[in-house]
């Protein structure tokens, strides 16, 4: 049976992903999908998030609006600038970060898991920097 979760019914996930807005759509919670997430995301201006990995899922992303993005991927860190348009593949077990230097405006994205149902399933793991 098909599902439709409106965007005013989603709180927020503000623990996954601490300083970011995480809005988790189509889960196995929400929908009942085991193999796949999507979710919309906001980066505020000036953040960075925490270097990790998932064990347990691929992640994908979609730069929709706002200024531009820093990636900083794999163990050396390599930067790579995503803009609004603009698509990212992070395979599972590699190691990366998003930053948003904007003093002013947020980043807004759409993201999604391949292969697990939700994002305490995607098993992410922090690095220390």
């Amino acid at each position: 049976m098909a599902v439709f979760v409106k965007n005013e019914n989603l709180p927020p996930d503000l623990m996954y992903e601490p300083g970011f807005e995480m809005h988790y759509g189509l889960t196995e919670e929400s929908c009942g999908i085991s193999s796949v997430t999507l979710y919309r995301t906001v980066f505020p201006p000036g953040k960075k998030s925490k270097a990790h990995y998932h064990e347990n899922g691929d992640l994908i992303w979609y730069h929709l609006s706002g200024p531009e993005a820093i990636w900083y991927i794999g163990e050396e860190r390599q930067e790579h600038i995503t803009g609004p348009g603009d698509f990212v593949s992070i395979p599972r077990g590699e190691i990366h970060s998003t930053e948003n230097t904007s003093g002013a405006e947020a980043i807004h994205g759409v993201g999604g898991y391949g292969g697990c149902g939700g994002p305490y399933q995607s098993g992410k793991v922090f690095v220390e920097d």
